[in-house]
């Protein structure tokens, strides 16, 4: 379980950061599995395929997502009594391209969800996500703000930065109050999306990955639920009620 300071500061802040609660060998067998999957899946544009990427490792991930250690963390944060997963995916900077059409690998700042959201994501890091390998911006107590207040406030200064002719639509900036994530496999970031977040830019060669999911309070969205149905086909029919009902497909 989690102090009553870690809870406060996620409350406060928006996020923590634990010791890697899996394991070396766990993160390599992971990381072998999700290679060993490159090249052959297609999958259809009908499911996210951050998602499908993340199932397809298998039994490993399903169980590392229905460990009750996590789980009881992730309902002590939201305060809730049970939970189910939102969302997953498996997150590659490679892949990513710059919204404004730069050649920079780097992800512009937005919100996944507002102060009326209830969510806890598990974010923990493949490789180094050092200053040159687009480390994770958050922007701290963001998540208890409105949108549009916190949206301004990044706009302007994006504007102050000089190089726009008209009012930008997108932001980048260096924002005075945002913290620089270095993750790395030492370290799981536990965190609510609902915080304003962004990327630095991504300078370096090599790989930059991280397989992430959220919890979120029984009854609230399901974004996943066909990725899975997907993936593994009728054998999840066979699953348990609770690791069913852990995977939104039971109400």
């Amino acid at each position: 379980m989690l102090t009553d300071t870690q809870v406060s500061h996620f409350h406060t802040h928006g996020f923590i950061l634990i010791k890697n609660p899996f394991g070396e060998k766990c993160m390599q067998q992971i990381d072998q599995a999700n290679n060993s999957n490159q090249g052959k899946n297609s999958w259809s544009n009908d499911f996210n395929k951050l998602a499908c990427q993340f199932l397809s490792v298998g039994e490993l991930v399903l169980e590392m997502v229905e460990q009750p250690k996590l789980i009881e963390m992730a309902k002590q944060l939201l305060d809730c009594d049970q939970v189910h997963i939102g969302a997953c995916g498996f997150g590659d900077a490679l892949k990513i391209v710059s919204q404004d059409g730069r050649s920079f690998q780097q992800v512009d700042w937005h919100s996944d969800g507002g102060p009326e959201v209830k969510q806890v994501s598990f974010r923990t890091a493949l490789d180094c996500h050092h200053p040159g390998n687009a480390p994770l911006r958050i922007l701290p107590g963001s998540h208890l703000r409105l949108k549009t207040e916190v949206w301004e406030e990044l706009i302007q200064l994006e504007i102050t930065s000089g190089q726009h002719q008209d009012i930008p639509s997108i932001s980048f900036v260096k924002h005075p109050a945002e913290v620089k994530i270095v993750l790395d496999p030492r370290w799981t970031l536990v965190w609510t999306p609902s915080c304003w977040h962004a990327t630095g830019i991504k300078t370096t060669t090599g790989l930059r990955r991280a397989i992430g999911w959220n919890y979120v309070p029984l009854g609230s969205r399901k974004r996943d639920t066909n990725a899975v149905k997907y993936i593994f086909g009728i054998q999840w029919e066979s699953w348990s009620l609770q690791r069913q009902k852990l995977w939104g497909l039971l109400d």
